[in-house]
């Protein structure tokens, strides 16, 4: 579909059928994010979604997947979210499931029956990125939420039965922050079911609060050891409850590691070991 901005996706979805839903970022403050900064923020009317569902259907009539576009469009709110995903079954009545980001802060206003008829009418998976487990780390990224309020809405979402991917994002903390962030991130990530854990390498982009720290020596990047230090102390203390695809497939790593925990965990500690040691 076209739209207006840059549009934001995760690999997995590359081949998804997009349908824009916001513009920009209503909270647009973490320290190191780039995506929205020049992009105000708005919401898509639902009659431009529903003109943009008609035009697709000539030339993308039975996608597998949708994804719906803009950091957040579950700010929205419930009722025009179910509104929109009624429409979406309207005009793709074969679609298998409708992906879309979503932040802790947004899942706060929604409650677990709410989550599950917006389950029903085939949201999901969401792609959420709670980035850290550690307060502090995420408090100094300006993130919004702390790890408590991370593992109370994705707890929600398990118990909605709405499956969800959950980002993490390593060399967060900078330099001497190893072990320090992956305890606290496995120790959050541990008290919840989530399908994938989708790793991402902080990096530093133009223009960004981040990079201005570091330009001014308030902040210094881990180096790549370090980092490698990190996704192994992860991997060692991540016990899911159930099989989780554990990947860095994202662009920003420097490692390429992916399988299904806990019956892949030693080869992908060995992939880390053989970086460590080259």
């Amino acid at each position: 579909m076209s739209i207006d901005t840059v549009t934001h996706y995760p690999p997995y979805e590359m081949h998804s059928l997009f349908v824009p839903v916001t513009t920009g970022c209503s909270y647009n403050r973490c320290a190191y994010c780039s995506m929205y900064q020049d992009i105000a923020f708005s919401e898509v009317p639902l009659r431009e979604i529903r003109q943009q569902l008609m035009n697709a259907q000539s030339y993308h009539p039975y996608p597998d997947r949708i994804f719906l576009t803009g950091a957040e469009p579950l700010c929205i709110g419930y009722q025009k979210m179910k509104t929109l995903l009624q429409l979406i079954r309207e005009y793709f009545p074969y679609c298998t499931c409708i992906a879309s980001y979503a932040s802790v802060k947004n899942l706060r206003s929604l409650n677990v029956k709410e989550l599950e008829h917006l389950h029903s009418l085939g949201l999901g998976p969401l792609y959420i990125g709670l980035e850290s487990g550690c307060d502090r780390i995420l408090s100094l990224m300006q993130k919004g939420h702390t790890a408590t309020d991370a593992v109370c809405q994705m707890q929600k979402l398990n118990a909605a039965r709405l499956p969800f991917n959950t980002i993490l994002m390593y060399g967060l903390g900078g330099a001497g922050t190893a072990r320090e962030n992956a305890l606290a991130s496995a120790s959050m990530v541990n008290q919840f079911r989530t399908e994938q854990i989708i790793m991402m390498n902080l990096t530093v982009f133009a223009n960004t609060t981040l990079e201005s720290w570091c330009r001014e020596g308030v902040f210094q990047e881990a180096s790549n050891s370090e980092r490698a230090e990190e996704l192994r102390i992860l991997l060692e203390e991540l016990h899911p409850v159930t099989p989780t695809r554990f990947t860095t497939e994202h662009v920003t790593n420097f490692i390429d590691i992916t399988g299904v925990l806990p019956k892949d965990k030693e080869a992908m500690l060995a992939s880390i070991h053989r970086y460590c040691a080259s």
